[in-house]
């Protein structure tokens, strides 16, 4: 299901700069119905569900003073709290933390190729103006995901039971 989602909200900020809520609020709900079945053992407040409502706490904390400060957008940081109600804690952490190192990337591939290669022949923008440009950063938090779901599936990085 992660992988789904991830794949469904790079295309749609690739192609359009948005991630709509009629995927990223689902798949929050859903994620926290994951933490209550993972949790059902005997772990339900203390692993599952917890552990799954903590991560989702934590995506919005993290990104909130991003957003407010104009260089996160809402879908963005809506996405990382999906993310963590759908695997948990140390998943999301590790998730966020490649798509970040991955959207640094971009964005500098970004610049360098609108500086380098202007838009129907015009002259080179500034970086100040690049800068205020809009890159699909869900991409890379989708990508940041999917390289953490990969480690974890391949045994490289081990993140928990989610």
């Amino acid at each position: 299901m992660l992988a789904a989602l991830l794949l469904v909200v790079m295309y749609t900020d690739f192609r359009w700069l948005r991630i709509p809520n009629a995927v990223t609020y689902p798949a929050m709900l859903i994620g926290l119905v994951f933490g209550v079945v993972e949790g059902i053992p005997g772990g339900l407040f203390t692993g599952g569900l917890v552990d799954h409502v903590a991560a989702l706490v934590l995506a919005f904390a993290l990104s909130y003073p991003f957003y407010a400060a104009g260089g996160l957008k809402a879908g963005d940081a809506k996405l990382l709290m999906a993310v963590g109600a759908v695997r948990g804690t140390s998943f999301f952490l590790v998730s966020a933390l490649y798509g970040a190192l991955l959207g640094g990337l971009i964005a500098v591939g970004f610049i360098a190729t609108r500086r380098l290669r202007p838009a129907n022949g015009a002259s080179a923008p500034s970086v100040s103006g690049l800068m205020k440009q809009s890159i699909p950063y869900g991409v890379a938090l989708g990508l940041g995901g999917l390289l953490a779901l990969a480690l974890e599936i391949t045994g490289v990085i081990a993140l928990g039971t989610s």
